[in-house]
This record gives C-alpha cells, structure tokens and sequence, in this order.
C-alpha cells in the first residue's frame, strides 16, 4: 500500500516525477502512474487500487490537470474516499481550483525558487509520517487493549 497517490496530468510529469522522488527520498510509499506501472499492467485497476488504499492523494493542480476527466475522477474519488487531499498550485490561483479542491487548503508554488519548493514538500512528507506515527500509536493501543483483555480472561 502506497503511503501518497500523485494525481496530475500527463504534461505535469515531470513536476510530478521530481515531487514522488523527493517522497520516496524521504521513506515514504509513492504511487505515481508514470513511475508505479509496469507494462502490462492493466492500468485502470492499478491506479484505482492505488487511489483505494493510500490515505494521502497529493493533487498537482495545473490548468491542464483541472480540466483532466481522468484527473477530476481521481481526485473526486479522494474527496468521497475521505482521504487526505493536498491540492498543489504552481500555474494559477488558489482562487481558480475546481469547487470540490477549494475546500482544502492548497499548496501554492507560484514563483518559489527549487530549494523552497522542496522545503514545501518537505511538509507534505512531514504530514504524511506524522499520520503514519498517529495511526501505529493508536494499533498499538488497540492491540495492547486486546492482549489485556485476553490475558485478564484467563483468571
């Protein structure tokens, strides 16, 4: 399972190339169709596993992605999926996010140099972990309420 899906559009690539290394440089589980798929996957079922099981989608949202079918379906999908949605801007205004992406804040790149676009990824990579320490202290706890409850049991 992917920690992070990278929605974007093909002519995005490569900003969403150098974003998934930055990720996966940082420990993380990255699904990137351009960088996940193997030929001969059946790519449709493989993105949509993907969009299923990673509870981060980072959303590179240029004009050409806001206007992608597939993109908005993805997209759309992490928003009634409950995942955690980070809409990324570097050609446009926030102001010009599609409706259902309006309501997350947004990661705005518009004229950043390179070093502080990786510091900006940076605290996408920082609130992924932060999620991931979050959810392994609450299974320990609930695993750990389990055995006391087993081992109390056995009086």
């Amino acid at each position: 399972m992917a920690d992070c899906f990278i929605s974007y559009a093909s002519p995005d690539e490569r900003l969403a190339t150098d974003v998934a290394q930055y990720l996966r440089w940082r420990g993380l589980e990255v699904f990137m169709a351009g960088l996940s798929l193997q030929p001969g996957d059946t790519w449709n079922a493989e993105i949509q596993n993907a969009l299923r099981t990673s509870p981060w989608v980072v959303f590179l949202a240029s004009r050409v992605a806001c206007a992608s079918a597939y993109v908005q379906q993805e997209v759309g999908g992490a928003v009634f999926g409950g995942k955690k949605l980070v809409p990324v801007i570097w050609d446009m205004p926030p102001s010009d996010l599609p409706g259902w992406a309006k309501h997350y804040q947004a990661l705005d790149l518009r004229g950043l140099p390179s070093h502080a676009v990786a510091q900006q990824v940076e605290h996408i990579a920082e609130a992924i972990h932060a999620s991931k320490r979050q959810g392994a202290f609450i299974a320990g706890g609930i695993i750990a309420g389990l055995l006391l409850l087993a081992l109390g049991g056995k009086d």
